[in-house]
């Protein structure tokens, strides 16, 4: 007997587009894919590549051109549409989530009521609920709405571009929780995303577009390893295998650092930034380290020794 998740949507020999006018647009074709319960996978393309398109076709909204899509469990959707009714508070919004189940005249059980207040509980939202739309953050507004669709009480969520335009804090968060619904909750997640670095720490496995309307999928470290990424992005001085931009060196001075931790990392940073080169035996030589109340840094240069208790110091020192 297998050990793998059963299979909660599958495609076969799936092509995704549209038609204008006379003319047929494939975005993408022949997609064999999976999505097992209780996985959280980050879709992820260049700009304009069709990432939208497919999970809309995916939701049964958009139909596809070819192929068959297999769903074991109902799908609910989340897209970045702006919502016009701003008046409305977090409860209604939610709410919505129940009514494709309400009889004629909208009555909610009280099963429903706790399938809302689940929901609101699952994204902690609590402290908001009687708020109205337009007092909300949109960080705030992209929680209920994955509030909403946790309402519809589907196993899989497609969600496309959630941490759009929302700061780092909230785009964490986010994927924080959408990581959490997946574990703790057994959601299957499909998240059209352009956070590559959250992506990449988040997800149990990428689905990554390729320019041959193909869709290439595996894990995270995997892609990262083989270069997948790289072919895909064709990154311009960034190097994904250490998470860092390229720097060249162009100061012609060598430092030798010496050192552990994150402490040791920033420095690195700091001074591959400010145009040092690393190389072992370097005459001036640099060692950082912790102390109970903050850090060290030791300089050794010209047969001196001199010490600083932050990198701004350090890196002025260096350039006089």
């Amino acid at each position: 007997m297998s050990d793998l998740p059963a299979i909660a949507l599958q495609t076969t020999d799936l092509v995704v587009g549209y038609k204008k006018e006379t003319e047929t647009i494939q975005l993408f074709e022949s997609l064999s894919l999976e999505l097992r319960s209780g996985e959280l996978v980050c879709f992820m393309g260049s700009n304009g590549i069709g990432k939208t398109t497919l999970i809309k076709t995916l939701a049964g909204i958009h139909k596809p051109l070819d192929g068959k899509i297999h769903r074991t469990q109902e799908a609910a959707l989340v897209l970045t549409d702006r919502i016009n009714s701003a008046l409305m508070t977090v409860r209604d919004l939610v709410t919505y989530g129940r009514y494709p189940y309400l009889d004629w005249n909208l009555s909610l059980t009280l099963r429903d009521s706790q399938i809302i207040d689940a929901a609101i509980q699952q994204v902690r939202l609590e402290h908001i609920i009687d708020k109205r739309l337009v007092e909300l953050s949109d960080g705030q507004i992209q929680m209920a709405m994955i509030a909403k669709a946790l309402a519809q009480d589907t196993t899989v969520l497609l969600l496309d571009e959630p941490t759009a335009h929302l700061d780092l804090n909230n785009r964490v968060e986010i994927m924080n929780l959408l990581r959490s619904l997946s574990r703790n909750a057994g959601k299957t997640i499909l998240v059209a995303t352009h956070e590559l670095d959250l992506a990449l720490q988040t997800a149990d496995r990428i689905w990554l577009a390729t320019p041959d309307k193909k869709i290439v999928e595996g894990i995270p470290e995997d892609l990262v390893l083989n270069g997948t990424f790289d072919d895909v992005f064709q990154f311009k001085g960034f190097d994904l295998k250490t998470g860092k931009m390229t720097h060249t060196p162009y100061r012609n001075i060598s430092v030798q650092l010496m050192g552990s931790g994150y402490e040791y990392l920033w420095t690195k940073n700091a001074l591959e930034r400010s145009g040092y080169e690393f190389r072992q035996e370097a005459p001036i030589r640099i060692n950082v380290r912790a102390l109970d109340n903050g850090f060290v840094w030791t300089l050794f240069m010209d047969s001196k020794e001199f010490t600083y208790s932050a990198v701004s110091q350090l890196l002025k020192k260096l350039s006089d």
